[in-house]
């Protein structure tokens, strides 16, 4: 028999929330889909290990299908000429040089006398070009010659008249001359290759003239028709006959016609009816 704790709970399970418990990570469930709507993943990139293999040519077919590496090879050099410059061609061969001495002893180098001449030379030369250029920065004069308006209008008159005293307007028949005064003047007859048989008349149109209506034109106010007497159109009693059917029970008989009004026919005369 042991006397070694024993803790009869572990058993059953520790109930106590452990942080160190691993979390197993979501599956994210994609649905298949049959639309065609292009979806934003990039394309699996190609596997080179399962890509067909073409079996490489053999033999002659290998000797047909070599490809020459013509940028590997230099290109062919040209000929060679035999007409060729010597590398000495530009140098002199009279075989005539300068001697020693001369070149030893500077024969016809300048002297220190004609230097010095050189110098003053070029100094006045720079002392001259600077005065010009001192006057050409100076204001410039001006040298145009002036004239006053009156003057110019004056010299412009006196050209003008020079000009109309030059001018000669010629007369009318001023150089007519005697000799052509006998000429005859000639006209020459148009001569006819076919004479006409029957020569057509020009009727001779009359001018039309404007005919003038009078008319006797009369101008006056117009007066309104006598309208004749109102005679027997009095009220009369009450209740009377008025003769057109039931009694209306406002008087009575409400007169004759109008004077003129119905009496007047139109008459038939040859006025009214002329001949055609």
């Amino acid at each position: 028999m042991s006397f070694e704790n024993k803790n009869l709970y572990h058993l059953l399970g520790n109930d106590v929330e452990d942080d160190s418990t691993p979390i197993l990570a979501t599956k994210e469930v994609v649905r298949n889909t049959t639309s065609s709507k292009k979806a934003d993943v990039p394309p699996p990139s190609a596997d080179p290990a399962k890509a067909k293999k073409k079996a490489k040519p053999t033999g002659n077919e290998a000797a047909l299908k070599n490809k020459p590496n013509n940028k590997e090879v230099s290109a062919p050099s040209s000929t060679p000429s035999k007409h060729y410059k010597k590398p000495f061609d530009r140098h002199s061969r009279s075989g005539k040089t300068d001697s020693g001495k001369k070149i030893k002893q500077s024969w016809g180098q300048k002297s220190a006398v004609d230097l010095e001449v050189e110098a003053e030379a070029d100094g006045a030369t720079d002392a001259a070009t600077g005065l010009e250029e001192d006057a050409e920065s100076a204001d410039p004069v001006d040298t145009t010659p002036k004239k006053s308006l009156a003057d110019y209008i004056a010299e412009l008159e006196l050209k003008q008249k020079e000009l109309d005293g030059a001018k000669k307007v010629r007369q009318a028949n001023e150089g007519a001359e005697s000799k052509w005064a006998s000429a005859e003047k000639i006209e020459k007859a148009q001569q006819g290759y076919v004479e006409p048989s029957v020569v057509k008349k020009a009727k001779a149109k009359a001018p039309k003239e404007k005919k003038f209506l009078e008319i006797d034109a009369k101008f006056a106010d117009s007066e309104p028709a006598p309208r004749g007497d109102f005679g027997g159109r009095g009220r009369g009693g009450r209740g009377g006959n008025r003769g057109r059917g039931a009694p209306r029970g406002r008087g009575g008989n409400r007169g004759g016609a109008r004077d003129g009004a119905g009496s007047a026919k139109p008459t038939v005369d040859d006025k009214n009816f002329p001949s055609l």
